[in-house]
């Protein structure tokens, strides 16, 4: 079965699978997305790239394999999920391709990539005895993050409640984050007042959903869609059985996955905030997603159910991609 593969003898499965979703990536027409709210450096990403098609398409398959690759790196260099396993990138490609809408260029994707750098960095503070220039580089990663992606300016929250879990909260550390967050800002508001440019701070937030492309889609997108559901629920299920068992595992083991859970319901209230962007926000929410339900995967027994289901969702998610292009 699917899952049964994930093992050092049958690696290769797991990598053809990828590519099977990456070349259907090349099948893709690739739109950029529009500014629509708070997001100054976007806006000049957007003019920048907006009128060659060419590296939109260059630039969205970038951050989808550079997103995926460092999801990797972080439940393998924290040793979250058993090595020679890729789970944790097939379950975020699955995520990706589980919505048409998602497929596009956009602020959310970025911002995406660049928060989960964030995230690596801020494991990292716990490994190394002066943690102070790696808080500097995850405040400050966060914060351009949140140039790109408004909504992710509330991901300062985040950090705090990391520190406390991870038990690295004094008053230095606090100002740090303060200080590394403003930068960034403390630019983009000297430029405005220099160049006399007028810069909305996170504009009024719009609850507004204007497309409707997610409910005009075809009958195998709700049927992969609603096997996706049922492998995360069955995953999110096991995890809390296994967060009621993490004083067993490691203290490192037990502080990542709490600051994950963290992230995760950070990400499901900012979905609920992020009005235009609501069918691209759900970027931000495959993050924790995709790390927990593999560390969950990894740890469990694989029955036949989650097999099947898993490798069914995989072929009909694999099949639209195909389907959409040569049907």
């Amino acid at each position: 079965m699917i899952l049964r593969f994930f093992n050092d003898k049958q690696l290769a499965v797991q990598i053809g699978i990828i590519i099977a979703f990456l070349v259907a990536m090349l099948n893709q027409n690739i739109e950029m997305q529009a500014p629509q709210a708070f997001g100054p450096v976007y806006e000049a990403i957007y003019q920048l790239l907006s009128v060659h098609p060419t590296l939109i398409f260059i630039s969205f398959i970038l951050l989808i394999v550079v997103e995926g690759i460092l999801l990797q790196l972080i439940v393998l260099h924290y040793n979250l999920v058993a090595r020679n396993n890729l789970i944790v990138i097939l379950f975020w490609l699955i995520l990706v391709f589980s919505n048409p809408s998602l497929v596009n260029f956009n602020p959310v994707l970025i911002a995406t990539v660049l928060s989960t750098w964030a995230l690596f960095k801020l494991f990292a503070i716990s490994e190394r005895e002066n943690s102070i220039p790696k808080l500097f580089s995850v405040g400050f990663i966060i914060s351009l993050s949140s140039l790109i992606y408004g909504l992710v300016f509330y991901y300062l929250i985040f950090l705090i409640i990391s520190l406390f879990i991870l038990s690295l909260v004094n008053f230095r550390q606090i100002l740090v984050s303060f200080i590394s967050f403003s930068l960034p800002y403390i630019y983009l508001f000297s430029y405005g007042y220099l160049f006399d440019v007028n810069i909305e701070f996170l504009s009024k937030v719009n609850f507004s959903i204007d497309k409707i492309s997610f409910f005009n889609s075809g009958p195998l997108f709700w049927i992969s869609i609603s096997l996706t559901l049922i492998i995360t629920v069955f995953s999110i299920y096991g995890l809390l059985k296994l967060i009621s068992g993490l004083f067993s595992k490691l203290i490192q083991f037990r502080n990542f996955t709490t600051v994950l859970i963290v992230l995760l319901f950070i990400s499901f209230v900012l979905q609920f905030l992020s009005g235009p962007w609501w069918y691209v926000n759900p970027y931000l929410i495959f993050v924790p997603l995709s790390i927990l339900v593999s560390i969950y995967l990894s740890e469990q027994k694989r029955t036949f159910y989650i097999d099947l289901v898993l490798g069914l969702i995989i072929f009909l998610e694999i099949f639209q991609l195909y389907y959409l292009k040569y049907a």
